[in-house]
């Protein structure tokens, strides 16, 4: 998903909108092993955890892969990525106690944290699950100009099978982004093609493939 983040939020304004320069937060660097959550933002209930395990995972984990802890149905218009950090060095006996209690709470699905920009396709990807929402939010990477796509497939029951990125450029090395914010919002948008977030922008997208963990 990422090799680095920054503190910092990432808010979008209304409408077509995009912050100004003096708008944007600063960039300081914050550990690259890091816990995400995405929140509702009317309720503040959480709807997903991730835990990003790095090359150096605890046991039971597999090497730079993303665990995403299903903690409910996910039919929200409006929802909050946040960032943390984990207290604890990779390769300690608490890291690994703050990695399974922060994903304990849901059933988990997984996927790499790695691709290779080729995966990044042109065009649209077309889901094929019961229910899907396309998502926008600011491009951290570009975010006075450019704009970011999350696109969640669901279950009859709302629960998260697969999730796809989209980017108005193929990023050099496969990652959606280059630095993580520690706020990130994401509003949905009519339909599930992204000519919907921008209609003059070229999209490329990468389907996360994931597998159902039982650990």
């Amino acid at each position: 998903m990422s090799n680095e983040s920054y503190k910092g939020e990432l808010e979008t304004n209304p409408g077509s909108a995009l912050p100004t320069e003096s708008e944007l937060p600063g960039q300081t660097q914050i550990p690259v092993d890091s816990k995400l959550r995405f929140v509702d933002t009317r309720t503040n209930n959480e709807l997903l955890k991730v835990a990003i395990s790095g090359a150096n995972p605890p046991p039971n984990y597999a090497r730079n892969t993303e665990y995403w802890s299903r903690l409910g149905p996910v039919n929200v218009s409006v929802m909050s990525m946040e960032s943390v950090a984990f207290p604890n060095k990779p390769g300690t006996p608490e890291y690994a106690k703050d990695f399974d209690l922060w994903l304990s709470a849901g059933n988990l699905i997984a996927t790499g944290q790695e691709t290779s920009p080729q995966e990044w396709i042109q065009g649209e990807y077309k889901p094929q699950a019961p229910y899907s929402t396309l998502y926008w939010a600011i491009d951290p990477d570009a975010p006075s100009t450019d704009r970011i796509g999350l696109l969640l497939e669901r279950d009859g029951q709302h629960q998260l099978l697969s999730m796809t990125w989209y980017k108005t450029r193929q990023p050099k090395d496969g990652l959606i982004f280059q630095k993580l914010p520690s706020k990130l919002k994401f509003t949905e948008v009519p339909g599930t093609n992204p000519s919907a977030i921008d209609e003059k922008a070229t999209w490329y997208y990468y389907h996360c493939v994931t597998v159902t963990q039982g650990l």
